[in-house]
């Protein structure tokens, strides 16, 4: 059964079919006449709005109007139509959750996921699956998982469906378990434990239609693991079959070639990092010192190749690099179908593997130890060129460094963004010859960037989050984590215990020193109703913003708040 928000079950209504909405060539007609613009939105047919079809050019002309002309009535005309529509006021804080443990983006560049774990010291509690919107750098939906979402220096445990319909994550220690990232439910579709208890998350793969995952396992099979259901409720499974619950997973049944025991020295194999490959076919990955390729379903072994050092697969799964460590580490490319090298291996300084795409090629960067610099690649192995970044010493190499992600190729593969050992943030254009375009500072202690679509960067720490445009380094969305209530350092802290009912859920904080409260749930009549300090009106814009289905934000500058100061007026205004 769903499990929805007291929120959504409070504004859940019957639409009638409307019309048509203008089109964005009307829309742009109006751009450069504020009054016309209104007029125009005036008349429309708001029943007829369609979010993912009307929002993004709106919200685009919008902001371009703002630029030119500041906020307008017609700004403040399409806040109240998508507020009477069900826009909700949402900030990023939550009451639980502690570091970043994992992110990843989706499919089409436009949303980023991101799991938290349980505050420090903290036992018994909960932390956020979290999507945000990278236009606006806003978060736009998320769910409270028990125990906490990924895990310390473990990645991979943030896995989006092909279609980006759905997100999976390992939470709650041994768990698996996948949402819908826009939905209103809060449970999962389903989840699987297979692990045994394991004490630490599920290694797993997700399956393309994001309705499934291999999970690794002791299964009794030479090919060890399983592949669970995720979209049927909660599946059980241990190896000594007790307890079970749900639909039984399948098993890869196929033995090992004997060949193959004979190299491993071993009568099983299992993986340590695994993805499935976008035909859904195959897994791909490696365990120990051994890369494979493994036919679905019965687990038949396509290939086993001796890599000792860790296996990055290139995004569209024709190539994989490895880099053997040692005083002469060497650089292979492997084909990813046969598991043959594509070339002979190179010398190549020990670092960590980034592949991008360029087009229908993929590219390879090695971000070097120790500021040693950045090498590109082709997808045969053949060297490019070397960048003299002074790289990071967090380059992600370990595999108990998940976290770490130093380098990020633009989508096109025209340009790439790294992290330096200084923390700046140096953005290449990687054409026939190589230029920096860009450098900037970063928050201190940023671990990660990624590079979504429309040229935004996301630089992600162990408590920080910022979203920023990778060619101008304009800011879109900054936010820290981990602040805590002090009344020493703001009189509005003397307020939060006075917090009631629907706002004590939902504090937080604005500032190092300030703190804001909103209903939880916010609707009418405290839809627009917000505590916060007088001095901090103007930092409101950059923490609230109005969510329109769980997927688009909306600027709260363009329409009004009820900003209150203290929590006696927040009470006369929901009674008066």
């Amino acid at each position: 059964m769903p499990v929805l928000s007291a929120e959504e079950v409070l504004t859940i209504r019957r639409r009638e079919p409307g019309g048509s909405f203008p089109a964005s060539v009307a829309l742009e007609a109006a751009r450069h006449d504020p009054e016309a613009l209104l007029a125009l939105l005036e008349e429309a047919d708001w029943q007829a709005f369609e979010p993912e079809r009307d929002l993004p050019p709106l919200r685009d002309l919008l902001a371009d109007v703002e630029a030119r002309h500041g906020v307008t009535d017609a700004h403040r005309l399409a806040t109240d139509r998508l507020r009477e529509r069900g826009a909700r006021l949402r900030h990023p804080y939550t009451t639980s959750g502690g570091d970043f443990h994992d992110y990843a983006l989706s499919p089409c560049g436009r949303y980023l996921a991101t799991a938290r774990g349980m505050r420090e010291n903290e036992y018994d509690g909960d932390g956020p699956l979290q999507v945000w919107e990278l236009a606006t750098g806003r978060l736009v939906n998320g769910f409270d998982l028990r125990y906490g979402a990924g895990w310390p220096g473990y990645r991979d445990t943030v896995q989006w469906a092909a279609d980006g319909t759905r997100v999976a994550t390992a939470y709650c220690t041994n768990n698996v378990g996948v949402w819908n990232p826009f939905g209103a439910r809060l449970n999962p579709f389903g989840s699987a434990d297979v692990t045994d208890g394991h004490d630490a998350a599920a290694t797993f793969a997700l399956a393309p239609d994001g309705r499934r995952a291999y999970i690794m396992m002791h299964s009794g099979h030479e090919v060890m693991g399983c592949v669970a259901a995720l979209d049927q409720g909660d599946v059980f499974y241990n190896d000594y079959r007790l307890h079970n619950k749900g639909p039984e997973p399948g098993m890869l049944t196929a033995p090992l070639p004997e060949e193959a025991k004979e190299r491993l020295k071993d009568d099983g194999f299992g993986f340590r990092r695994v993805r499935w490959s976008r035909d859904g076919g195959r897994l791909l990955g490696h365990g120990g010192a051994w890369a494979a390729a493994i036919d679905l379903p019965d687990g038949r072994l396509r290939w086993l190749t001796l890599t000792v050092g860790d296996v990055a697969w290139s995004p569209d799964d024709r190539r994989a690099a490895a880099l053997r460590p040692g005083r002469s580490a060497l650089l292979t490319v492997l084909d990813a179908d046969t598991g043959q090298p594509t070339g002979d291996p190179v010398i190549q300084a020990e670092g960590s593997l980034h592949w991008g795409m360029r087009g229908a090629e993929a590219r390879l960067a090695v971000v070097v130890d120790d500021g040693g610099g950045v090498d590109v690649y082709n997808e045969n192995g053949g060297h490019r060129y070397h960048l003299p970044i002074a790289t990071t010493r967090r380059n992600g190499k370990g595999f108990f460094d998940g976290q770490e992600r130093p380098w990020a190729w633009e989508p096109a593969g025209e340009f790439g963004a790294c992290l330096t050992g200084d923390g700046r943030l140096e953005v290449w254009f990687l054409g026939d010859e190589p230029a920096l375009a860009r450098s900037s500072e970063t928050p201190e202690g940023t671990k990660a960037v990624l590079w979504g679509a429309g040229g935004v960067l996301v630089l992600i720490g162990e408590r920080t989050l910022r979203f920023t445009d990778a060619f101008t380094g304009a800011l879109i969305g900054d936010f820290v984590f981990g602040r805590y209530f002090d009344g020493e350092r703001s009189s509005l802290d003397e307020e939060f215990a006075k917090l009631f009912g629907m706002f004590h859920a939902d504090a937080f904080p604005l500032t190092d020193s300030s703190w804001c409260a909103i209903a939880d749930p916010a609707i009418e009549p405290a839809s627009a109703l917000v505590i916060a300090d007088e001095n901090q009106l103007d930092g409101l814009d950059g923490v609230l913003a109005w969510t329109i289905d769980r997927r688009f934000a909306w600027p709260v500058r363009w329409g009004w708040l009820d900003v209150v100061s203290d929590v006696e007026t927040a009470r006369a205004f929901l009674c008066r």
